[in-house]
């Protein structure tokens, strides 16, 4: 009983050791990948905003953060009517989910499209208590992205996209291994980290000296000419 017991202890550390093994041979996706290179903005993004705005903020954020829904639900519309409506910022949303749940109400604000994207998340973050930590949370969801205009068909379409999943789950992975997010909501306002939930005084003070600095090398460009 004994040796048998020496014979399966061994046996799974073994088991242990291959798995590491063979697990390290998988490719690092952030290998060679910088900072830079995960805050640039591309395609594939959520974008709101002038696309050559002086100043660009990105927000790393889960669907199911309550900080974040306090964000959106306080200060966003704020943030948007006095800076980004004005073309003064480009606004980027980024899913960062910290659970099943966020995780799924993110893969379906991606498929809802660019043109449904944001008013889908304004309603899952207003609704968020509905919704978050409830057993039926998928139904719940569904329900919202039905009155957002997406057809059930759809909705059960992009949660079975596995490649969606692997490419949210890789932008987390990259974000907080090389841009240091650690917690949601975290914004870059021109690259420079900013944590948590704050108010439009609070990015007030983080934009506008971007912005007068942008305006000052546009009047000397104008002297020099």
């Amino acid at each position: 009983m004994i040796l048998q017991k020496i014979i399966t202890f061994i046996s799974l550390i073994l088991l242990v050791n291959v798995a590491f093994a063979q697990q390290s041979k998988i490719p690092d996706p952030a290998e060679g990948i910088t900072k830079e290179d995960v805050l640039k903005i591309s395609d594939d993004d959520f974008v709101v905003g002038d696309k050559d705005a002086p100043v660009t903020i990105i927000e790393y954020a889960s669907l199911t953060c309550s900080h974040c829904a306090s964000f959106h639900n306080n200060t966003y519309a704020d943030l948007k009517e006095k800076y980004i409506d004005t073309g003064k910022v480009r606004f980027v949303f980024r899913n960062f989910p910290l659970d099943e749940a966020a995780l799924r109400a993110g893969m379906i604000a991606s498929c809802a499209g660019n043109e449904r994207f944001e008013k889908l998340l304004k309603v899952m973050f207003s609704t968020q208590s509905n919704w978050a930590t409830k057993k039926n949370y998928l139904e719940i969801l569904s329900n919202i992205a039905k009155l957002g205009g997406m057809r059930g068909e759809e909705i059960e379409a992009c949660l079975a996209d596995e490649d969606l999943k692997t490419t949210i789950m890789t932008g987390k992975y990259l974000a907080a291994i090389r841009a240091e997010v650690r917690s949601t909501p975290t914004f870059f306002v021109n690259n420079k980290l900013h944590k948590g939930a704050r108010n439009l005084e609070y990015f007030s003070k983080a934009i506008d000296p971007l912005l007068g600095e942008k305006s000052s090398a546009s009047e000397e460009n104008k002297g020099g000419q």
